[in-house]
């Protein structure tokens, strides 16, 4: 049988036509599918305008028309594009340059305590969905079921209530044929935060919005002082219990009724759902505002659907990510020296970078420096060119003037450097990319202050604070999932290691299913000559090598799945990248079906403790639908097919 990487498939892309749509770029069929549905522009009768190297040079020649030297700009904007070395987000690249206004994928709004505030930021939120921004919103900013309403001399009916209006207005709303995604945050302190953790407990609820609670340090270390008070929340100065809340069937409050639940209970309830469904996520929201960069517009609240993002009321961020795939250095291989020089490197040490070690040379760091320059300075233009339907974010997202140039491909690096995921070295080598990509960002964003001007909040920021003279952006860096533009440039997501490494995927053009292997495994397999069909059949079961025999052990250790890689390895990698980025990492933890709920207990403590900013778990098959479908089968996944969106692309 025929195992088909997409490097193969990318082979008979540049012989013909698919679709209609013609390229000469290394675009795999399933990237082309993904361009058609969301990124090539279209006449009224849905007739394509363009190939992808038009769209690139659409969105290059319009992103360098701020520059004094446009064509140079445009030269260097594209070639960074069609070179698969970088990519901006979705928003970027389906409107830079097209007839519908240009927009940021991230946005937070914050309502007030009031009918007249709740109801103006559904309308601004409706605008902002409409034309292609997720949003979050910080609900624990209303307050409790039951409180009075002075004006009306009614009561509230609590934050709950209008998330679900909210949650049903959104219904109604897509986006290119698909609803937004959004974000709902509520502090561990607010009195509503029972039924707010219990919101998400049955599938199909709230279905346009992710759920995370805000923990603080406060409640942390009541949980793992094991402390028996009750756990206290606050509105307005009173404290109080936690409440139960009764509604009926039409969602009016019939009963409310004080609990007595300590921290550590508490905490109990969120891990049992998250651990049962995935949801509600962690915030740490203290180590969030522990590196603000805006300490003069006030504490930050609320997150970005993703998580990756954390924003004050009113401001937005545009993304791109730098394709880490693009930078191994091509002059040398994994060798015995370079392995035994890494493996000296103690576990103990891993957040101390050391730059003498011959991890260095897996990458051009010359070149990754080069590109994140460029890149920097094309996510900063579209800050000018963007035009929210919303004044105050777009005021508020050109006063801060936040980019998030973050990472995909991390994984696919990995396997080019013969690195494991789940080692010391891994970590090591992840760590210094991103603290290259960091500091370089760091440096042109000041350049570019000095040649552009600083940005106008910039005396309300830690940059201000530090006596730096110039910034021209707020943050720099963060790493979203990149869930649709990594499928575009055939990499793994994110920080995110691969699901599986061999799978059937169906062939819409064929009318059949079709196995696929991961291109670098297919490469290393050959190379150790032990790539059969034995082999790969037994691959195509479960998706990892770990139990197949005949495959070297050396190849199984560098070659390991998201399943593959306990949560402890999962958080010590996104700790490692979280130490060099602005602002967070939108990461799943992934757990075996048969994790426990200790399991995710210790998870979420351990994400504290080493400086993450938040964390999402999902244990395999915990939920009826899931976008990588797998079924159990003597307790090891099973993996049946990989299920995408209906035009080949994922919100989240």
């Amino acid at each position: 049988m025929q195992y088909l990487t997409s490097e193969e498939t990318k082979q008979n892309l540049a012989m013909r036509e698919i679709e209609g749509i013609s390229t000469s770029l290394p675009f795999t069929t399933n990237a082309v599918k993904v361009l058609k549905a969301r990124y090539l522009m279209q006449d009224e009768k849905e007739k394509f305008l363009e190939n992808p190297e038009q769209m690139f040079h659409r969105v290059a020649s319009n992103l360098a028309s701020t520059e004094k030297d446009s064509e140079l700009w445009t030269t260097k904007f594209e070639k960074i594009m069609k070179s698969f070395e970088f990519i901006p987000a979705g928003r970027t690249l389906a409107n830079a340059g097209a007839k519908t206004k240009l927009v940021s994928n991230c946005v937070v709004l914050h309502m007030e305590d009031s009918l007249d505030s709740i109801f103006d930021t559904l309308k601004e939120a409706a605008l902002l969905q409409q034309a292609g921004s997720g949003v979050g919103f910080p609900f624990h900013k209303l307050r409790p079921a039951g409180f009075k309403c002075h004006r009306t001399l009614g009561v509230s009916s609590g934050p709950l209530s209008f998330l679900r209006i909210f949650s049903q207005s959104f219904q109604i709303i897509q986006q290119h044929g698909r609803h937004g995604a959004n974000m709902a945050i509520m502090r561990i302190d607010h009195p509503d935060i029972l039924e707010f953790i219990d919101a998400k407990s049955k599938d199909g609820v709230f279905p346009n919005f992710n759920f995370s609670i805000a923990l603080t340090d406060n409640f942390l270390e009541a949980v793992t002082n094991n402390d028996t008070q009750p756990w206290l929340c606050e509105w307005n100065g009173m404290k109080m219990k936690p409440r139960y809340i009764t509604r009926d069937p039409s969602g009016c409050v019939v009963d409310i009724t004080e609990a007595d639940i300590s921290a550590p209970e508490l905490m109990d309830m969120i891990i049992h759902h998250a651990w049962s469904n995935g949801e509600p996520g962690c915030v740490f929201i203290d180590t969030v505002n522990k590196t603000n960069p805006l300490p003069g517009l006030g504490n930050i609240e609320c997150c970005n659907p993703c998580g990756e993002q954390f924003l004050h009321s009113g401001d937005a961020c545009n993304l791109g990510a730098i394709n880490l795939e693009k930078f191994i250095n091509k002059n040398i291989t994994t060798n015995q020296s370079v392995t035994r020089n890494l493996n000296n490197l103690s576990e103990n040490h891993d957040e101390t970078l050391h730059e003498s070690c011959d991890v260095a040379k897996l990458v051009d760091f010359e070149r990754l420096k080069s590109v994140t320059r460029t890149a920097v300075r094309l996510l900063d233009n579209v800050i000018d060119l963007t035009e929210f339907p919303v004044h105050r974010v777009d005021q508020t997202f050109k006063d801060n003037r936040r980019i998030g140039l973050g990472i995909m491909g991390l994984a696919d690096l990995l396997f080019l450097a013969g690195l494991p995921y789940n080692s010391s070295e891994g970590r090591q080598l992840a760590s210094i990319v991103m603290k290259t990509i960091q500091e370089t960002a760091i440096e042109e964003s000041m350049n570019l202050g000095r040649e552009k001007g600083n940005f106008p909040n910039f005396k309300c920021s830690i940059w201000n604070e530090k006596d730096y003279k110039y910034m021209r952006n707020a943050s720099l860096t963060n790493v979203a999932p990149t869930g649709s533009t990594s499928m575009l440039l055939d990499v793994s997501s994110g920080v995110e290691p691969y699901f599986a490494l061999a799978y059937r995927r169906g062939n819409c053009l064929a009318g059949k299913m079709e196995p696929f292997v991961n291109k670098h495994l297919k490469n290393a397999l050959l190379k150790a000559e032990c790539y059969t069909d034995e082999i790969m059949e037994q691959i195509l079961q479960t998706g990892t090598l770990q139990n197949v025999k005949g495959i070297p052990d050396s190849i199984k250790k560098v070659f390991v799945t998201s399943l593959d890689i306990s949560a402890e390895d999962h958080i010590r990698m996104q700790a490692a990248i979280q130490k060099y980025c602005c602002n967070a990492i939108s990461k799943t933890i992934n757990f075996k079906n048969d994790a426990t709920e200790d399991d995710v207990r210790k998870c979420f403590l351990e994400g504290w403790r080493l400086g993450c900013k938040g964390l999402t778990v999902y244990r395999n098959g915990s939920r009826e639908f899931q976008v990588l479908e797998t079924i159990a089968k003597k307790d090891e996944p099973v993996l049946t097919s990989i299920t995408t969106c209906k035009d080949g692309t994922c919100d989240i």
